[in-house]
């Protein structure tokens, strides 16, 4: 019967310890910081991006990390993006640090545009036994309209095309013209753009990607009409003249002036 006792007792104690062996203990927040870094600071609806966590530990026993993720308040809940480690988890020694693999994120296409919070999740083994789940403070994110990516570009591309053609110096009058309804559709375009209306922005980028097609086709079918004299040679030699003459004439004046001019006083009488 005492034996009987005794092996209950063991039976239950070993039942306990296998229980309390998994319980999560949570790491102080200050015990972890972590650093998100993103590959693109504009985000739309639909498109994707890199996200590379960098992990600091201000804990004084290592850390092995069997999970690292984010959460977006787009996904249900305990639903996560990043990486499981569990069959290779990575260890961090005591004050140490870790920079993980990139994780790639898409947006979904239905996501509200606005501001939109997140936060890093990480699970692991704290001193090597005692599972932990932490959660990095909530950090927030902007998502935006996708007609201004298409606007970003766009007017990345006109912008370099006007500088190009303002360096070109056109000499056929319809190019000019054409080049300044190109500068006012891209000035246009800005307007609209602090207005955030990015339909009508990128018409008007696109207005002025067609008149710099139509300046480069009149400048390269341009012909200066015959008979007509470059008049830049002409002024210039007009204005040489000019100088030399003036030159000429003071110097005579000069002369003239010496030679008029008494080198002595009459005595007295």
């Amino acid at each position: 019967m005492k034996h009987s006792r005794l092996v209950l007792v063991i039976a239950c104690f070993s039942i306990i310890c296998t229980l309390f062996s998994g319980v999560a203990s949570a790491l102080e927040q200050d015990d972890v910081m972590v650093s998100v870094v993103w590959s693109s600071q504009m985000l739309y609806q639909g498109s994707s991006a890199t996200v590379r966590i960098f992990f600091i530990s201000n804990y004084s026993q290592e850390l092995t990390i069997s999970y690292i993720g984010l959460h977006f308040d787009w996904m249900e809940s305990n639903r996560f993006m990043g990486h499981d480690l569990s069959d290779d988890p990575v260890t961090v020694p005591s004050y140490g640090t870790h920079a993980f693999d990139p994780i790639n994120i898409l947006i979904p296409e239905d996501a509200s545009i606005g501001a939109h919070s997140y936060f890093v999740g990480i699970d692991g083994l704290q001193a090597g036994s005692l599972n932990f789940s932490w959660d990095s403070p909530i950090q927030t994110l902007l998502i935006n309209n996708p007609d201004a990516g298409v606007y970003t570009e766009l007017l990345t591309k006109i912008a370099s095309n006007i500088a190009e053609a303002v360096n070109a110096t056109y000499q056929s009058p319809a190019a000019q013209s054409l080049l300044r309804q190109a500068e006012n559709a891209y000035a246009q375009a800005l307007s609209l753009a602090n207005e955030e209306n990015w339909e009508a922005a990128i018409s008007a980028l696109q207005n002025a990607s067609t008149y710099l097609e139509q300046a480069e086709a009149e400048e390269k079918n341009y012909v200066k009409p015959q008979g007509q004299p470059d008049l830049l040679p002409i002024i210039v030699g007009a204005i040489a003249i000019a100088v030399a003459t003036v030159s000429i004439i003071a110097l005579l004046f000069r002369r003239k002036r010496k030679q008029t001019t008494p080198d002595t006083q009459p005595a007295e009488t």
